[in-house]
């Protein structure tokens, strides 16, 4: 019996003839192309285990690597399931960084140095970011934004992983114009003491090939104990962490890289595609395998994504493919609103039959605030993949907060001094520092101020925002923030620090938009602030995963997942693809866009069996444009060619669905009650009906796109017209 039958038989696992021919490739190197849902875990492990049982190579010298933590805890799991009756011995799945820690420990002991590691460390002191905020402070007399901090932060970290040293260094784009001398001089205070140093999680790597490199007696020790190199999620790996893995290898060359250059998607990171199509021009004898069947997706996602991908240049020429059934045509939802998209896919959830087997992926962090905020509005559970709750702790969250804490107590100097210069009363920094000074908490700032006004319009100004601040506890939340918005000033200044800070117009300006969505409905700015605290505990509790619960995630962190349903939202140009990426594109370099490509490939490549793509018109008061990646996808399936993307004029559609002939397929499948109300002139504002969701209503407004029914248990909401109509969802009140 060969190691194949009887693997078959101890583990029920049969491959296919390119993961057999992987498998039994064990000398010289191997670049192992593994397209989304091809088994390439399983291929690897099954790899491990011919090495073991019938090569009878020590599990001592294989060195077994991946990209994080996690990854190589489920390699370590499914051989433990595979092989557990089998083998006596176990490899060690471990980290790039793991190894690197390893090697440079040994480094600094055997020359008598010692290093502190500054991530993780538990005196706040002596944290990355602390002494990060402290350089940048020194530097620029003021303290930066969360926003400048994950910008310095990410360009350190790319720098590191690609290797740039001297004018290579300029190539490395920040929007900080001073991210060089800051990172140069992080660098500078780490190796201030000479023989001790702090190390950051990069520096492992950069530490770790400096050592290989030069010390000839560590980089033999490693290459004398590791017989057979694999790593997997090769795409993952930055360039840095490539060349470790070379100089591992060598001089045998017995490795393996497992990956997919359809799947680089990283490269703010440090990884880089180009390491992939260059592998057989550094191994003269490399091997390369494609495992291309796809056993996760119905042929309708499978062919269309297959179809997408090729529009990328910078690739392997590989076609994949399913035996999978057809499965039902991805569709296209073309909104003319946000809120639109939102209150279909939360309804959509609401009665999916197995939310587990749901995920809802979105290109940024920012975009699963509101919907954590519907979704849990709705009592519907969810699981973040990715938790980042950065977004309750920016500046422009703080500021509206503060603004509206003025309202209920405008006594206090210290609320002032963080918000004077963010509205319209034309206060000197010497006064507010007079009033600082005398800390009179008895009497309005407003006041104490008029009584030493500078020029007569300050008095005017002063008079103004004292009555407008004193409003806001008496408005909604919604209409408060509009009046710290609009009468305070508040959307001007924004507007000047973004100019003067180099920061995202935009995004500043979203962020109070935002806010106001998660105010409507609200009874005070009491209830609005305690609504704000509770979504970000909401948010943190939801890394514990239910198996009820709907999956959220950006593409990014949704790599290696697999669900029944994937939606993938917020499908607009500026998003997906991003404007820089839009913008290196039109000025000659593809290299962006083609990394969008592959973002875009590895959302679609998430879905099993139901595939939806949702876009919209208008994002809160912006005209926005649908992706231009969508014109690409209803060309291929309306069976015509891709064309070049354009970014002046994109088209814009406004239809629920891709083709009539896939509407009708899934009108039919639904289950639409024979009382149903399918046709618009059924409707009338006052009409009685049933929802099939929220139960009895009555119609209070609608219009050709959208209807707002009162709930007697639920209050007012909003629908998609034509989705209620398609779908059966309301029908006469019996």
């Amino acid at each position: 019996m060969d190691f194949f039958e009887r693997m078959a038989q101890v583990t029920s696992v049969k491959l296919n003839d390119v993961q057999r021919q992987a498998v039994l490739h064990t000398e010289g190197p191997l670049l192992l192309l593994a397209s989304p849902g091809s088994g390439k875990t399983t291929t690897l492990n099954m790899k491990i285990g011919y090495l073991l049982l019938e090569k009878n190579v020590p599990a001592h010298r294989i060195l077994a690597m991946t990209f994080s933590k996690a990854a190589a805890r489920d390699m370590s799991q499914r051989f433990e399931h595979f092989f557990s009756t089998v083998l006596s011995e176990r490899v060690h799945f471990s980290t790039i960084h793991s190894l690197a820690y390893q090697i440079v420990r040994q480094y600094f002991a055997k020359t008598g140095r010692q290093f502190y590691l500054i991530e993780g460390n538990t005196d706040p002191k002596w944290q990355k970011k602390t002494i990060l905020r402290n350089l940048f402070v020194e530097k620029r007399k003021t303290q930066p934004t969360e926003d400048e901090m994950d910008e310095l932060m990410t360009f350190i970290s790319f720098v590191k992983n690609r290797m740039l040293e001297g004018e290579a260094l300029k190539s490395a784009t920040c929007t900080l114009p001073d991210a060089i001398a800051l990172y140069e001089a992080y660098e500078a205070f780490k190796k201030r003491d000479g023989l001790n140093v702090f190390v950051d999680f990069d520096d492992m790597l950069t530490y770790c090939y400096q050592i290989l490199v030069e010390d000839e007696d560590i980089r033999t020790a490693y290459q004398q104990r590791y017989e057979y190199v694999l790593t997997d999620e090769g795409q993952d790996n930055s360039v840095i962490q490539h060349e470790i893995i070379r100089l591992l290898a060598a001089p045998h060359n017995n490795l393996c890289i497992v990956a997919d250059d359809d799947q680089s998607i990283f490269s703010w990171r440090g990884s880089d595609v180009e390491k992939l199509l260059e592998f057989p021009k550094v191994y003269n004898d490399a091997t390369v395998l494609m495992m291309t069947q796809n056993y996760r997706s119905t042929k309708a996602i499978t062919n269309v994504a297959n179809t997408f991908i090729m529009r990328n240049k910078k690739r392997y020429p590989k076609k994949m493919f399913t035996e999978n059934e057809q499965g039902r045509a991805m569709t296209i939802h073309n909104m003319r609103r946000y809120t639109l998209q939102l209150n279909y896919v939360v309804e959509e959830i609401a009665k999916a039959p197995n939310p587990g087997e749901v995920a809802i992926l979105y290109r940024n962090n920012t975009s699963a605030i509101r919907l954590v905020d519907a979704l849990d509005k709705q009592g519907i559970p969810f699981y973040m993949k990715e938790v980042d709750v950065k977004f309750f702790r920016h500046f422009v969250v703080e500021d509206i907060l503060n603004f509206l804490r003025m309202s209920y107590n405008d006594q206090r100097a210290d609320l002032l001094e963080r918000i004077y210069p963010k509205m319209n009363a034309y206060i000197k920094k010497a006064q507010m520092m007079q009033l600082l000074a005398k800390d009179d908490r008895t009497t309005s700032v407003f006041d104490q101020l008029a009584m030493n006004v500078h020029a007569p319009y300050q008095e005017q100004a002063l008079r103004k925002a004292k009555k407008k601040l004193a409003q806001l506890k008496d408005l909604s939340p919604k209409d408060a923030i509009q009046c710290i918005r609009h009468d305070l000033g508040y959307e001007k200044s924004l507007q000047r620090t973004a100019e003067h800070l180099k920061l995202n117009e935009e995004r500043l300006l979203g962020i109070v938009t935002q806010l106001e969505y998660i105010a409507e409905g609200l009874d005070d700015v009491t209830a609005f602030a305690k609504r704000i605290k509770q979504l970000e505990q909401i948010m943190r509790a939801s890394r514990e995963k239910s198996g009820q619960g709907v999956t959220l995630s950006t593409f990014h962190s949704a790599k290696g997942l697999e669900y029944d349903t994937v939606y993938m939202i917020d499908l607009i140009d500026g998003i997906v693809p991003t404007k820089d990426d839009v913008k290196a594109y039109k000025d000659g370099d593809e290299s962006k866009m083609e990394e969008a490509v592959r973002l875009f490939y590895v959302g679609m490549t998430r879905a099993r069996h139901k595939l939806e793509l949702l876009t919209y018109d208008q994002n809160y008061e912006e005209k926005v444009k649908p992706s231009a990646f969508l014109d690409d996808i209803r060309s291929i399936l309306n069976g015509e060619d891709v064309k070049p993307l354009v970014f002046e004029e994109p088209k814009v559609e406004r239809k629920n669905v891709v083709t009539n002939k896939a509407y009708q397929q899934r009108k039919v499948a639904k289950d639409i009650p024979e009382n149903a109300i399918t046709q618009r002139s059924e409707l009338q504002r006052g009409t009685k009906l049933t929802h099939r969701l929220y139960n009895k209503g009555y119609v209070k407004k609608i219009d050709q796109e959208e209807i707002e029914i009162v709930f007697e248990q639920y209050g007012t909401k909003r629908f998609m017209l034509d989705h209620c109509l398609q779908n059966g969802l309301l029908r006469n009140e019996e």
